[in-house]
């Protein structure tokens, strides 16, 4: 949807209470602009503009005000525009009529807002020609002259943002406002200073600079040719002409140009200005960027010669520059790749050749070269996943092999499950799909080193299982080692993809007995997947069954004296998980209870309360100072979080309502008593 019916279509916003009458005079604003009372009409705009220009004359400007007029204006209809458009301008004029610098930013902002953001606006704009061109020279004229009488650096800064802002303004309006801002030639010359200023300006306000003085009167009337001429007699500063080059694309290159020679001189002029300085560097990008930008429209005019060659420029262009040591070159490469390599896929002769090319080049380079990921995920577009293997077979097996490295696993991950999901579509033979996607995984996680293995369970499993569910049975079948069973089941859980997993069947028997040796093993992360296992539920209010409350009194019976911080916080973070999940599950059944439709409360809370009492039991137990520190620090973590989360008011309150036991009901007086000096001496 378009930002403009956005705005239209979005809620009134929210004012604060002292604005309530607004609120109430915006939501009566469609039937007072529906109804034939004209001066009821213009009553109601007289109002809207008064509180545009309170909202613009805060610093900042208050933003609600500014919706609420938006949403005003939406229902005025465009025939009742030359009806009301005196009165609104006349305050308007006020606003724009006053002296000072202090206004200049307020008077930039309220164009900007009155042009972009509704129709009303752009008429009362036009309106007032005379008055917003005065003040248009009169504060281009303040704001150079004040940049180049300061030295200061943030005040720089801030002279440099109003005078971008500034610029766009004057881009906007000079086409229909040209007689008059042009009027006595300080626009003009404005500009041309700003062009020939070799340290001052930024490549930013060039870059706009050149906008406006395609825009200009005597510029806009002369062929491309002829601008290209002139161009050069305008400054000698290299940024100022690359910034022209930049406006010329942006002016010029439309789907009316047809000139071959045009486009072509105009392509090796910008690259004649390659140098090793970073920001003509970022000019030359941006301006290559626009170029094939503007090339996507208007490349059927050129022969296929021409284009070739055009296109095998900028693709050179991309690939020097992808590893460019600044961000917004890279960025531009990136989209000067996309736009040309859409544009050549469009070209019936020049499409087999392209494709041909890139691929002998991507077979060549590693995948994690600056450039090849994009070029992969571009050709994807365009070609089938058997043709892109048949090009590069070893493709899968170098996107798993770089998991080993944390920085580059987000990336590798993405492209092999994209390559994995679209090669799945294409594919009929699913037994080969698996073992070209499936089985590699598998491998790793079965015989790689823990931080492959963690890696791709971070980001390749979750990819895969999301989107083929069914691969998760699939994994299990693959492998026979536990502890790989162990992790696509801790993936699986957390998806929501294992629901019956504790279900008293003989198949969730054997995850029960995995889970059970799991705990037991000598590596720490495969300890702690079990308990995620136990602990982890996307249903936060199911009940818990008495195998998860044996399985977990067994994790923390068997890692009481694990020595590793890092595995005790783990593990307390994921006990977490569950004393929340057994809060909410024993809340919801007790609510069930109150509405009669409770189904086995009493087994339920009796079921809780015999765990929670030998939680207690074992915290107590291990905070004898003849215990371990691990043990202590165990047990007081998980003694704490039990007494938060088990003692809140809502249980309370809950159980009063039931005259039910509570779970504090645990703690009696002499518990109390002995968890008070336990804790004393610990």
């Amino acid at each position: 949807m378009p930002s403009r019916a956005k705005k239209i279509l979005s809620p009134i916003p929210v004012v604060p209470n002292s604005e309530q009458s607004v609120t109430d005079m915006i939501r009566q604003s469609q039937s007072v602009f529906s109804s034939s009372d004209q001066d009821a009409i213009r009553s109601l705009c007289e109002q809207l503009v008064n509180l545009l220009i309170v909202s613009s004359s805060s610093d900042p400007p208050n933003t609600s005000l500014r919706k609420c007029v938006v949403k005003g204006f939406s229902h005025l209809r465009e025939e009742q525009y030359e009806n009301v458009l005196d009165e609104c301008t006349k305050h308007l004029c006020e606003f724009f009529n006053r002296q000072g610098k202090e206004h200049r930013l307020e008077y930039i902002s309220m164009l900007n807002y009155l042009i972009e953001n509704f129709p009303f606006g752009l008429a009362c704009i036009l309106r007032m020609k005379n008055t917003i061109s005065n003040q248009l020279i009169i504060i281009g004229e303040e704001l150079w002259s004040d940049i180049q009488s300061t030295n200061v650096p943030h005040q720089r800064f801030n002279l440099f943002q109003q005078l971008q802002y500034y610029l766009k303004v004057v881009v906007f309006l000079l086409p229909k406002f040209q007689q008059e801002l042009e009027r006595d030639g300080i626009i003009s010359r404005i500009i041309h200073e700003m062009l020939n200023d070799e340290n001052t300006v930024t490549l930013e306000i060039r870059l706009t600079c050149s906008l406006v003085w395609h825009l200009l009167k005597d510029n806009d009337q002369l062929s491309p040719h002829e601008k290209l001429n002139r161009m050069t007699e305008v400054t000698e500063v290299t940024l100022s002409r690359l910034a022209l080059y930049f406006g010329l694309i942006k002016t010029t290159m439309t789907n009316e140009m047809r000139d071959t020679s045009f486009f072509l001189q105009l392509l090796e002029d910008i690259l004649a200005f390659k140098t090793r300085d970073a920001t003509i560097m970022v000019g030359i990008s941006k301006a290559l960027e626009t170029y094939s930008e503007a090339l996507t429209s208007t490349w059927t005019g050129l022969d296929t010669v021409s284009l070739k060659d055009i296109a095998k420029q900028l693709l050179t262009f991309a690939w020097d520059h992808f590893s460019y040591n600044v961000e917004t070159v890279r960025h531009c490469s990136a989209n000067i790749y996309s736009n040309t390599f859409k544009i050549t896929m469009n070209h019936s002769e020049l499409r087999q050749t392209i494709i041909d090319s890139q691929l002998t080049l991507l077979k060549q380079l590693p995948w994690q070269k600056d450039g090849c990921s994009l070029a992969y995920h571009t050709l994807l577009e365009y070609l089938s996943v058997s043709d892109i293997l048949q090009w590069n077979p070893k493709l899968p097996d170098s996107c798993l092999m770089a998991m080993n490295d944390r920085g580059l696993a987000s990336e590798a991950s993405y492209l092999y499950c994209v390559l994995c999901h679209k090669h799945y579509e294409e594919e009929k033979v699913k037994d080969k799909w698996k073992q070209i996607w499936l089985k590699p995984v598998v491998q790793a996680l079965d015989t790689s080193s823990p931080l492959h293995r963690f890696l791709i369970a971070e980001y390749i499993l979750p990819k895969i299982f999301k989107t083929h569910p069914d691969c998760l049975q699939d994994f299990k079948e693959m492998t026979m080692n536990p502890r790989t069973v162990i992790v696509c089941t801790r993936i699986g859980r957390t998806l929501g993809l294992c629901p019956n997993i504790f279900s008293l069947t003989s198949q969730s028997a054997n995850e029960h007995e995995l889970i059970r040796q799991g705990i037991t093993s000598e590596d720490e992360q495969i300890c702690l997947d079990c308990l995620f296992i136990l602990c982890e539920n996307p249903k936060t209010t199911e009940c818990i069954n008495e195998i998860e409350f044996q399985l977990i009194k067994y994790f923390l019976q068997m890692n009481i004296d694990n020595g590793t911080t890092s595995f005790r916080n783990q593990s307390i973070s994921l006990l977490k998980k569950h004393f929340i999940r057994m809060k909410d599950s024993w809340l919801l059944c007790a609510r069930q209870k109150l509405k009669n439709n409770a189904q086995d409360f009493d087994n339920l809370t009796e079921r809780y309360r015999i765990h929670l009492k030998w939680l207690i039991n074992w915290c107590c137990s291990n905070l004898y100072l003849e215990g371990s520190y691990a043990q202590r620090h165990l047990a007081i973590l998980t003694l704490h979080w039990l007494i938060h989360l088990h003692g809140s008011d809502g249980i309370q309150t809950v159980c009063q309502k039931l005259k039910l036991y509570d779970f504090q009901e645990l703690l009696d007086e002499n518990s109390m008593e002995f968890l008070f000096n336990c804790l004393w001496d610990t």
